[in-house]
């Protein structure tokens, strides 16, 4: 919870920083928002926030039962060097689950969610897989081996905070920093579908990591962001799901149960093959369609309010257990009013004029 707490802090930090990002994308007439993404992703972050409050245990109490029965060590939370350590050793540790969900078929139906959002800004980095806390603590609970829990927390919000700040387009390639920090330009490049770009640059903090691996790859000109295969979807609950009904979908038409497995346990690439036949989705931006002003105000209105109610559930003391149900239940409601808003966002839909550039080139990758 007080990992919570932290967070819910700077949510205004993120709010501040995706409306500045807003305004400049604006002034420069580039595209860089448009409003059917940004109130999905803001609903995808809203959606995944009320889930952190109910499911963050699964994350917690795994590290907290390591560390009390079988930690060998403990850093001293105190010593700048301690941290430095820390540091190092979970961002090896997230290296390898960031990679293990693109390279596993069944992991990638939880992560590939927040690879869907079409259009590259801060706004995108609230789009989070809901299913996240359910396998993820197994690439971190090593930590608890060595690491006390208050810097286990501290860890994981400043890698929160430092990712978020990776999702935009207008900050340049850094130079010298890159050689050894994750950058926007090098997580530009991760959220990339050309070719060249595909299941590149994992690091998290660090880029230390691809370049030791083999998996970097410096920024050439801009991507084209989204999925290869679009979900197809503004709702942010069915967002988390689709990727998983698609893969059983595959595994029931493949030749065999053998085939079946492989697909689950193999890359993405490999349904495809095993399973030929799946649904074909038209990415968010060939659409060429945007909600009604009314129907998009209408749901920011509801995800910033049901903020609120989040932010306020996340700080009420844990014995006012009256007040802490009756907002979780208004933070539920508030959750799914604008997801079922969004849900039918295919029955608003009007034309728009498109953003020719990145539009054209996606296009060609269809």
């Amino acid at each position: 919870m007080e990992e919570l707490k932290l967070l819910s802090a700077v949510y205004l930090l993120f709010v501040v920083l995706i409306t500045s990002e807003w305004a400049w994308s604006r002034w420069r007439a580039d595209g860089g928002y448009r409003w059917s993404q940004l109130v999905t992703n803001i609903g995808h972050g809203m959606v995944f926030q009320v889930s952190e409050v109910f499911t963050k245990a699964l994350t917690l109490l795994p590290f907290l039962w390591v560390s009390e029965f079988a930690a060998v060590a403990e850093l001293p939370a105190r010593a700048w060097w301690a941290w430095l350590v820390g540091l190092v050793a979970y961002d090896f540790l997230s290296y390898w689950r960031h990679r293990h969900h693109h390279e596993i078929a069944a992991l990638w139906a939880i992560h590939g969610v927040h690879h869907a959002a079409e259009d590259f800004n801060f706004a995108a980095a609230l789009r989070q897989a809901l299913f996240g806390n359910v396998l993820g603590w197994l690439w971190m609970v090593p930590l608890a081996l060595f690491m006390p829990i208050e810097m286990f927390v501290g860890l994981i919000v400043f890698d929160y905070l430092f990712q978020f700040v990776q999702h935009t387009r207008y900050v340049p390639k850094l130079g010298v920093i890159g050689l050894v920090f994750n950058t926007p330009s090098h997580h530009r490049v991760h959220h990339g579908v050309d070719a060249h770009y595909l299941d590149r640059n994992y690091g998290g903090i660090l880029i230390i990591w691809d370049r030791l691996f083999g998996t970097f790859q410096a920024e050439q000109d801009e991507p084209v962001y989204g999925l290869t295969k679009p979900i197809g979807t503004m709702d942010p609950v069915w967002g988390n799901v689709v990727l998983f009904a698609d893969l059983f979908a595959a595994a029931r038409r493949a030749a065999s149960w053998r085939d079946a497995v492989t697909l689950l346990l193999a890359g993405p690439g490999a349904v495809d093959r095993l399973a030929p036949g799946g649904p074909v989705r038209a990415r968010d931006a060939s659409r060429d369609a945007e909600l009604p002003s009314a129907v998009l105000a209408g749901a920011l209105a509801l995800l910033l309010a049901n903020g609120l109610l989040l932010v306020a559930l996340i700080w009420t003391p844990a014995d006012k257990l009256a007040l802490r149900a009756g907002l979780g239940a208004l933070t539920v409601l508030g959750t799914i009013m604008p997801a079922t808003m969004l849900a039918r966002a295919s029955l608003w839909t009007r034309p728009r004029s498109s953003r020719a550039s990145l539009d054209e080139r996606a296009a060609k990758l269809s």
